[in-house]
């Protein structure tokens, strides 16, 4: 006798099911299809139920401890029907915890391990993608098609780098610092295969550094490394600041300049460039490539860590079914793309260097470079 398929939703920590299919008919294709779209379709409730939170207060104030939707909208100034229906929502999703309390009232609780995902001080708070989601995305998903019939180009007809206000990249940057660590834990092994230790005298050249966060992260891990990162005055700023928050200040050197038309120095051992390359066009990633091969030292390597699409991985790979998610919010918000691993060696190959790792972190792929 064959075994009972489990046709049970399940929840992964990347999905919570919302729609249970064991309810459905197993020979009407059509229904499962049906249900399957709309359950993307709805995959907007999430940031708005979230992101509406997050604009009231609610996780700031369940930060300070267990709170009835009565107690939330008292303190929060908001009616008390709406409140409970947000934070069954937010439930729903596994944000908060419900609970009954001795008095029959649902008690509401943000686990510990959520305060610092939205706290706006926290190193690696969500905030800053909330603010860039209600500044940006919100507004560029819903003309998505319009970029689809006129291919996201410039008034004269080319493909454009992907720009965004110095205050949006402001938010957005500090937002996803929670990218970093899984990625320099890879990066940095990779380089300790190579030779790199605690006695490993280099010199880092963070390109578009942001926040700083994968500079100070690597200095953390090689004692003797020293760092520069270029980026707009403003970014410099922030990335100054958590480079003393971290203790790695006395290493870190800020260069405000010129992203294309500036001189970046020379002696470069490490040429670090962190969700840069999915912002160019071609012409501009070959561009920067050509430009940061002339200041590396004769060992001297690239890291790219991007959103790079592997063909030879398959396109039922998660990081590749991503990373064309993504480019589908690069076209959304006005250029760029994710680029495959054979574009990149192309450009390196221009530039007189070749691929030497491409190896996988939760979201992106990080490519090392040398001559």
């Amino acid at each position: 006798m064959t075994a009972p398929v489990d046709l049970t939703p399940k929840a992964t920590a990347n999905h919570t099911p919302l729609v249970d299919t064991r309810l459905l008919p197993l020979d009407d294709a059509g229904a499962r299809a049906t249900h399957r779209v709309y359950e993307h379709l709805i995959g907007m409730w999430a940031p708005g139920v979230i992101e509406a939170a997050q604009d009231l207060g609610v996780f700031a104030t369940l930060t300070a401890g267990p709170a009835t939707a009565a107690g939330l909208a008292e303190t929060l100034g908001t009616d008390l029907r709406a409140t409970r229906v947000l934070l069954d929502g937010l439930h729903a999703y596994d944000i908060v915890q419900r609970e009954r309390g001795g008095d029959g009232q649902a008690v509401y609780t943000l686990p510990a391990s959520l305060h610092g995902v939205f706290a706006p001080d926290g190193l690696f708070s969500l905030a800053g993608k909330i603010t860039h989601d209600r500044n940006v995305a919100w507004h560029a998903w819903r003309h998505l098609a319009d970029n689809v019939r006129s291919g996201a180009r410039s008034a004269h007809g080319g493909q454009q780098v992907n720009q965004i206000s110095e205050e949006d990249y402001t938010a957005l940057a500090r937002g996803i610092n929670f990218w970093a660590p899984p990625v320099v834990s890879v990066l940095a092994d990779a380089l300790r295969e190579r030779g790199w230790g605690d006695e490993t005298d280099a010199l880092l050249l963070d390109v578009g550094c942001g926040t700083g966060i994968y500079s100070h992260l690597m200095l953390e891990a090689f004692p003797r490394l020293t760092a520069r990162g270029l980026d707009a005055p403003r970014i410099t700023a922030i990335a100054s600041e958590q480079a003393a928050r971290l203790g790695v200040h006395d290493r870190f050197e800020p260069l405000t300049a010129d992203f294309w038309n500036d001189d970046w120095g020379n002696g470069t051992d490490l040429a670090l460039f962190v969700n840069i390359f999915h912002l160019q066009t071609p012409e501009s990633a070959h561009e920067l490539l050509l430009k940061t091969a002339k200041g590396l030292t004769e060992g001297g390597l690239i890291a790219i860590v991007d959103h790079i699409v592997d063909e030879e991985a398959g396109g039922a790979n998660v990081q590749n079914r991503f990373f064309r998610l993504f480019a589908a919010s690069m076209l959304a918000t006005g250029g760029g793309d994710a680029y495959t691993v054979q574009d990149y060696d192309q450009w390196l190959a221009d530039a007189g260097l070749r691929r030497v790792a491409l190896l996988d972190t939760p979201m992106h792929r990080v490519l090392l470079a040398g001559r």
